[in-house]
């Protein structure tokens, strides 16, 4: 059943978004105006539009994120000076690279922010995977 999901994360920072998808292998197309999903609701009462937006902006975006292998798109959408991420999980593929709920994507772009603040404050970052994902450490 196709609905579209909103990821809960604030975005404030283009350059860093646009990193992160760098850090996870998916495309950014600035300016692309619609990104890819079903292209209608199938049960909007059990899968309502998400909070903000209507079935009308649906499909519309100020720009979008390509996944590879994936056949949906997300979808940029500036409001009131944020962004916000619009996805069709639907696509297997596309909610398997961005993880359950946007985990992966969320991570990639909380550590493109502190890496951009730290080089801010001129900080130095290291970053070090491990099983449980990346320890950053930063120093002075």
């Amino acid at each position: 059943m196709s609905h579209i999901s909103k990821i809960e994360m604030l975005i404030t920072d283009l350059s860093d978004l646009k990193k992160a998808c760098i850090r996870l292998g998916f495309t950014f197309r600035e300016n692309q105006k619609s990104y890819r999903w079903y292209g209608r609701l199938v049960t909007p009462d059990k899968h309502p539009v998400p909070e903000g937006l209507t079935e009308a902006d649906l499909g519309k975006c100020d720009h979008a994120i390509s996944v590879p292998e994936a056949e949906y798109e997300i979808g940029v959408v500036k409001r009131n000076g944020k962004y916000h991420l619009l996805l069709d999980y639907w696509d297997s593929r596309l909610r398997n690279a961005v993880g359950e709920n946007g985990a992966r994507l969320k991570q990639a772009y909380a550590v493109e922010r502190i890496l951009s603040e730290a080089k801010r404050r001129n900080m130095r970052a290291t970053q070090i995977r491990t099983e449980q994902g990346i320890r950053l450490t930063l120093s002075a």
